[in-house]
């Protein structure tokens, strides 16, 4: 239960590493304009880890192991009307209405998913996450030779083989079922944001608080092409 005056409107979006959480994000903070973004991933140096992933999955995948006092500062400052400063760059960012928080725990994580209002669940395939992950990483390693890009590779495939993809599955089943809606991975970034935007206008002040598990509606691919054509864009 909130104990807090609550003015800035928080939408929680989550999926696995590669996801497309990211992506989603800065482009939905674009289409609402008054809005701010926040990442979970900018806090990790204030951020308290679990010490060994393989001993707190075999111990029951608590999330609230996370502690993340400087991001749930900053959410409450941002959820109450007032500026925070940046923890990439220093830079000021103000209050606006909406806060697009890239939220990889969602509400597992009880210290930040207290905040939000309504919480999206990209639903990716892991092979796709995968590949998106290998190219990224590939990409930004190509510079530095074709060795790193060996090790860069070897590194993926080794950690998902021995127990990544297992983590992805647990953070997929805690949190997919406590959304307001799960979207199809496998589509386009704009047709994901402007999906959230379109749930949204569906006075999103309901959504508040209204987080019961197993109530996520799920939009898939047909339904999608279905609002995308309300909005009217074609998909390819």
């Amino acid at each position: 239960m909130r104990t807090w005056n609550k003015s800035g409107f928080v939408i929680g979006i989550s999926s696995v590493s590669g996801g497309g959480k990211t992506a989603v994000a800065k482009k939905l903070t674009a289409l609402l304009q008054d809005a701010v973004m926040l990442c979970f991933d900018d806090y990790d140096e204030t951020t308290v880890h679990p010490e060994d992933l393989h001993t707190w999955f075999t111990a029951g995948a608590d999330y609230n192991v996370w502690k993340t006092p400087g991001l749930t500062s900053d959410l409450l400052s941002l959820t109450t009307g007032n500026s925070i400063t940046s923890p990439v760059d220093g830079s000021n960012i103000p209050a606006a209405k909406y806060i697009v928080f890239d939220a990889p725990l969602g509400r597992a994580h009880s210290d930040t998913g207290k905040f939000i209002d309504f919480m999206v669940f990209i639903d990716t395939p892991l092979d796709i996450a995968m590949a998106r992950r290998l190219l990224r990483d590939i990409a930004s390693d190509t510079e530095q030779g074709a060795e790193n890009s060996v090790e860069c590779l070897n590194g993926h495939l080794s950690s998902y083989l021995n127990g990544g993809r297992l983590l992805f599955l647990a953070l997929e089943n805690q949190i997919k079922g406590n959304c307001e809606i799960v979207l199809d991975g496998r589509l386009m970034v704009d047709d994901l944001a402007e999906t959230i935007c379109l749930r949204l206008q569906q006075s999103p002040t309901r959504f508040a608080g209204k987080n019961e598990p197993g109530s996520s509606i799920y939009y898939r691919t047909a339904e999608i092409d279905f609002y995308a054509g309300k909005i009217g864009r074609t998909r390819p």
